[in-house]
């Protein structure tokens, strides 16, 4: 199975399982997506002409906002290995090798795991939810993360986040 389709599969798994408030949170996630990012173009039309005409969804457990929920879930599989999409597509009954390369990724300064496409793009890692702002400055004051990466780092080798806030968002699975 390629990688690709593994991860259609565990969207499609992810998408059944999400509530409504995870549901609103992904959509206001990725409500700001626009022709400039690569995957806007495969989304239905309606949808392209909600997201450009209200600040937000009005309902998330409207269907018509699967397509952009299965961009937000499949972009959390970005970079992850294939043994571990091989033991989750297992899990949906699926005992095959996955194949494909893994997309490239950068270390995250806060945990070093390499789990960021680029860096000071203001992604947040996935691994410690560092949002990376490009500070380097283990002493600087990160805007967006309200500390500094020192003290985020500590964090991460104390309790495996950057907040006590985001330790309830940690795979416990790796």
């Amino acid at each position: 199975m390629t990688r690709d389709e593994a991860i259609r599969h565990l969207v499609q798994r992810d998408l059944a399982g999400l509530s409504s408030k995870e549901r609103s949170s992904l959509l206001l996630d990725w409500w700001s997506i626009d022709a400039d990012d690569p995957q806007y173009n495969g989304l239905p039309d309606l949808l392209k002409l909600l997201i450009s005409r209200f600040d937000e969804p009005d309902d998330p457990t409207k269907p018509v906002y699967d397509p952009l929920l299965k961009i937000a879930l499949a972009y959390k599989y970005t970079g992850v290995i294939n043994a571990y999409l091989q033991n989750q597509t297992a899990l949906l009954g699926w005992d095959e090798t996955i194949e494909g390369d893994v997309e490239a990724m950068v270390a995250c300064p806060c945990c070093g795991y390499r789990s960021l496409q680029e860096r000071g793009a203001y992604d947040i890692c996935h691994v410690c939810f560092w949002e990376d702002d490009g500070t380097t400055d283990s002493e600087r004051i990160s805007g967006p993360n309200h500390m500094t990466l020192g003290e985020a780092q500590r964090n991460f080798r104390r309790i495996g986040a950057v907040t006590e806030a985001f330790r309830r968002y940690v795979l416990p699975d790796g």
